[in-house]
C-alpha cells in the first residue's frame, strides 16, 4: 500500500500599514484559493468600512472553519487576524505572510491622500499613524505564527529586507532598514545571512 501524503490547507497574507502598498504587491503574486479583501467588499456592496471589514471577517472564519486555502489583505494593527492566524496553525494550516512596510508614517499618509485625490479610499491622518505603530509592534508574533515570511521595504521601490523559511532567518540592509532596525522590527537577532 501506498501512502498518500495529504497536503495542508494554506493561507497567504498580505499584512502591512495603510499605504505601504499591499494591493500593488498583491496583484503581482498568485493567490491561492479565494481572495478576500474589505476594500473590494466595499465597492462590491456600497457598505461602510465597518460592514465590510465584518463580512470579510466572518468569510475568513468560514473558510477556516471548512479548512479551504484563502488569501487576504489586511493592515493587522490590531491581534484580531494575527488570533485567526494563530487559530488556522493550530487546525494545521500552512502561512506565508508577505508583509510590506514603509520606514515611515509620513510616506503612507502621503500615499493615501494622493490615493484619495485619485478617488481611492481614504483615511484619517491620525488612524494612519497610530495603525502603523501598532502594525510594526505585532510583526514578531507574526513572524512567530507563519511557516514563511517575507517583509519588503517599500518606502522607495519595493526591496526585500527579511525573510524566514523553515526557522531560518534572513536579512538585507536597505538606505531606510540598517541590521540594528530590522532586529528592532522583527524581534530576530540571529540570522542566517
Amino acid at each position: 500500500m501506498s501512502k498518500t501524503k495529504t497536503r495542508c490547507p494554506e493561507i497567504i497574507v498580505i499584512a502591512g500599514p495603510n499605504g505601504s502598498g499591499k494591493t500593488t504587491i498583491t496583484s503581482e503574486i498568485d493567490i491561492i484559493g479565494n481572495y478576500i479583501n474589505a476594500d473590494d467588499i466595499k465597492k462590491e456592496y456600497d457598505c461602510t468600512s465597518q460592514e465590510a471589514s465584518d463580512k470579510a471577517g466572518a468569510i475568513r472564519e468560514s473558510l477556516l472553519k471548512k479548512g479551504e486555502d484563502f488569501t487576504f489583505e489586511t493592515v493587522l494593527s490590531t491581534p484580531w487576524n494575527l488570533n485567526l492566524l494563530k487559530r488556522a496553525k493550530e487546525k494545521g494550516y500552512f502561512i506565508k505572510c508577505i508583509y510590506v512596510l514603509t520606514s515611515d508614517y509620513t510616506i503612507n499618509i502621503a500615499r493615501v491622500s494622493m490615493r484619495e485625490s485619485m478617488a481611492g479610499h481614504g483615511v484619517p491622518e491620525d488612524k494612519i499613524k497610530s495603525r502603523y505603530k501598532k502594525a510594526l509592534k505585532l510583526i514578531p508574533e507574526l513572524i512567530e505564527v507563519c511557516d514563511i515570511v517575507h517583509i519588503y521595504d517599500n518606502s522607495d521601490e519595493p526591496f526585500r529586507i527579511f525573510k524566514k523559511r523553515k526557522n531560518v532567518y534572513y536579512r538585507w540592509q536597505n538606505e531606510f532598514w540598517d541590521y540594528s532596525k530590522i532586529e528592532t522590527l522583527t524581534g530576530i537577532n540571529e540570522y542566517n545571512d
